[in-house]
């Protein structure tokens, strides 16, 4: 099987564009970096889901009277190039990635300052970014939709793994960018990140996305299959013959 071109960035731009333009502002998926976090919960996720089952999720409830079907056809199969990207992108160990930025999901910035100091030295990446930027936010909020359309697979899947769950709590923090949400997720507002700590975990993302996918894989490996119990060769043969075992099958098996 092909797999498909990754998107250029024309392509991203022009998928942005059409997910601002079709989704339901209130229940759909309506930029990138919420529909990478989406896709990255069902590629890692315990439960193996076909794509066209999920479009409806993310265009959303509500009736979106811009989107016609020629738009909601270009936008799908845009959808499912990226969904394919994301499936290859979290299958890599980042401990062994040459670049660990292409390992790293869709996560937005604010536009470029305009007097020309572009961010591109890594250590001054946080230079020209408001404090209270929700950096990786959207992201974080995508990925959680993700699970909750699966959210007895996820809440078991969670117990049986701590680790599981405590890389769930990471993704919430980072999803929380107001008081009220704080008190949703019945945290302290000590929980609140700050623009630092949010690069700090964002950065583990990719470990963390790879860490579920072979989680995933280990728990959809198949049983060892199991010998059925032989009787003993003094008991009675399992056959109902009321003969000994070793006078009646195991004599026949070994003839």
């Amino acid at each position: 099987m092909t797999t498909p071109s990754p998107l250029t960035d024309a392509e991203l731009d022009r998928l942005d564009v059409l997910l601002d333009r079709c989704t339901d502002p209130e229940t759909g998926l309506g930029n990138l970096e919420m529909l990478d976090g989406f896709l990255s919960a069902l590629a890692v996720g315990p439960v193996e889901v076909e794509l066209p089952t999920v479009f409806p999720a993310i265009w959303g409830s509500g009736e979106v009277a811009r989107r016609d079907e020629r738009q909601t056809r270009e936008a799908e199969a845009l959808i499912a190039r990226l969904a394919a990207e994301v499936e290859q992108r979290i299958r890599h160990d980042p401990a062994e990635a040459g670049d660990r930025d292409a390992l790293m999901p869709l996560l937005g910035l604010p536009p470029e300052p305009e007097d020309g100091d572009a961010r591109t030295d890594a250590a001054d990446a946080l230079d020209g970014i408001p404090a209270d930027f929700p950096f990786a936010a959207a992201w974080a909020a995508g990925f959680l939709r993700g699970a909750a359309r699966f959210e007895d697979a996820w809440t078991t899947w969670m117990d049986d793994h701590p680790a599981i769950d405590n890389d769930l709590g990471v993704i919430t923090r980072l999803a929380i960018v107001d008081a009220a949400q704080l008190d949703a997720a019945e945290m302290s507002a000590e929980d609140m990140l700050t623009l630092d700590e949010r690069f700090d975990l964002t950065y583990d993302l990719p470990d963390m996305l790879y860490d579920m996918y072979l989680q995933r894989l280990h728990d959809r490996r198949p049983a060892p299959a199991r010998r059925a119990d032989v009787p003993g060769r003094n008991d009675p043969c399992s056959c109902g013959s009321g003969k000994k075992y070793k006078k009646c099958c195991a004599d026949a098996a070994s003839a």
